[in-house]
C-alpha cells in the first residue's frame, strides 16, 4: 500500500532532519579556509556534496525553485543571510546555487574568501560564458558572482539582456534551489528578481530607520505582484521577542494598508560570532556552527524545506486523482507553480516559463525603467 501524500511529506522531513544533523555534527571540523576555483559544468553534470533519499534527483525537465533575499537598506545583514542559508540548504542535501544579484555592490565572494577570476560582468560582456563564471563555495552550495558595473543590465540592448538570461536559465536545470541575494532598496533588478522568483524574504534590523524601509520594500513588491509570498527575517535580532515585535509592527501596517498578512521567517540573533567570520571571510554557519546564529541559519534553512514539502504534500492531497504526468495550477506566486509529481525542489513549467523567462518579460514590462517609488507608511500608524 502506498504512502498517502501527508506520509510521503513526513518520511521526507525525516531524512532532511537526519541529513541535517549529520552536517550539523561534522561542522566544528571544517577548516576556518577552504581552497576554491573556478569550476565549470555542461547541461549532463553538476557537481554537488552527496544527498539525502529525501532529495534524489527528479525529472531533468522541470525548473529549480527560486528564493529571493532583499532588504528595505543596505547594511542590514542581506547578503550574510543568503550565503549562510545557501550553506544550510547545501549541508541538507540541496543542490544550491547562490546567484549574486546585488550588481552594483557584489560582495558574496568577499563573504566566501572568493577571488573569482571571472565575474557576470564578463558574461554579459561576452568575454566568457555563465559556465566559467560559477565557482565552488565554501560548504558545498555554487556561487555566481556579481560584479560592479552590472547594475546596467536592465539598461542592456535587448540581444544583450536576453543572451544573458537565456545563460541564466541553464542555472535552473543543474540546480534544486537558485538563492538570489538581490540589491537593497526598490530599483528594477530588486523588484524583476524579487517577482520573479516568487518568494521572497526581506531581511530586516530591529532599527527603526530598517524597519520603516522594510516596509517600503513589501509595498513596492505588493504594488508588483499582490499574491508574493513574502517574509521577514528580523537579523540582528536583542532577543525572539524582539525579533516578533518587529515582525508584528510591520505585519499590522501591512494588513491595514495593503490588505494583506506577511509571514515571520525567523530570527537571527546578534551574535559576535557573525562578525569573527565575516572578518575572516567565512561562513558562520561553517565558522562556528554551533553559535546562536549558525544554529539559527541552519533553522532557517530547515524550516524552508519542511514549508515546501508540506506545500506539494497539500498539492497532492487537494488534487489525488491527477496522474504524475499531469500539471495543475497550484501553490503559491504569480501564477502557477508547484506539482505533484513527488519532486518538491522543482516546480513545474507553467505558460510564463521559469525564473529568468518570467524577469525577461518583467524588463520588457518596465522598460527597462525604475519602478515607481513608494514612500513607506509609518509603522507606527
Amino acid at each position: 500500500m502506498s504512502e498517502s501524500p501527508v506520509d510521503q511529506a513526513t518520511t521526507l522531513r525525516r531524512l532532511v532532519q537526519e541529513a541535517s544533523r549529520g552536517a550539523s555534527a561534522l561542522g566544528e571540523s571544517l577548516p576556518a579556509s577552504v581552497q576554491t576555483g573556478q569550476v565549470s559544468f555542461g547541461p549532463q553534470r553538476f557537481d554537488a556534496p552527496p544527498r539525502s533519499p529525501a532529495i534524489e534527483i527528479g525529472a531533468p525537465v522541470r525548473l529549480a525553485r527560486a528564493l529571493a533575499i532583499a532588504s528595505g537598506k543596505g547594511g542590514v545583514g542581506k547578503s550574510n543571510v543568503a550565503v549562510n542559508l545557501s550553506v544550510g540548504l547545501a549541508q541538507l542535501g540541496v543542490r544550491t546555487v547562490l546567484l549574486d544579484a546585488d550588481l552594483g555592490l557584489a560582495n558574496a565572494d568577499v563573504l566566501c574568501g572568493l577571488s573569482p577570476r571571472i565575474t557576470l560582468d564578463d558574461v554579459v560582456a561576452r568575454r566568457s560564458s555563465l559556465a566559467e563564471a560559477v565557482v565552488a563555495a565554501p560548504g558545498g552550495f555554487r556561487l555566481v558572482p556579481g560584479a560592479s558595473g552590472v547594475v546596467r543590465m536592465a539598461n542592456l540592448p535587448t540581444a544583450d539582456r536576453n543572451s544573458l538570461l537565456r545563460e541564466l536559465e541553464s542555472l535552473e536545470r543543474m540546480a534544486d534551489v537558485i538563492v538570489i541575494d538581490t540589491g537593497a532598496g526598490i530599483g528594477p533588478n530588486v523588484v524583476g528578481f524579487a517577482a520573479a522568483a516568487r518568494s521572497v524574504v526581506v531581511v530586516v534590523t530591529p532599527e527603526p530607520t530598517s524597519i520603516t524601509d522594510a516596509y517600503a520594500m513589501v509595498k513596492s513588491l505588493h504594488a508588483r505582484c499582490k499574491d508574493l509570498r513574502v517574509e521577514l527575517l528580523v537579523n540582528m535580532a536583542g532577543s525572539e521577542s524582539e525579533a516578533r515585535d518587529v515582525h508584528a509592527r510591520i505585519d499590522r501596517v501591512a494588513q491595514a494598508f495593503l490588505g494583506r498578512t506577511i509571514g515571520f521567517a525567523g530570527a537571527v540573533p546578534l551574535d559576535a560570532a557573525v562578525r569573527e567570520a565575516v572578518r575572516g571571510r567565512y561562513p558562520v554557519t561553517l565558522l562556528r556552527p554551533r553559535s546562536p546564529a549558525g544554529r539559527a541559519f541552519r533553522r532557517l534553512a530547515r524550516r524552508y524545506v519542511d514549508a515546501v514539502l508540506e506545500e506539494t504534500a497539500a498539492d497532492q492531497a487537494r488534487q489525488p486523482s491527477l496522474s504524475p504526468g499531469t500539471r495543475p495550477n497550484a501553490g503559491a506566486g504569480c501564477g502557477p507553480h508547484g506539482g505533484i509529481e513527488g519532486d518538491w525542489r522543482r516546480p513545474r513549467v507553467d505558460a510564463e516559463g521559469g525564473l529568468f523567462a518570467r524577469l525577461a518579460g518583467w524588463m520588457r514590462g518596465s522598460g527597462g525603467h525604475a519602478a515607481a517609488r513608494h514612500r513607506p507608511e509609518g509603522v507606527d500608524r
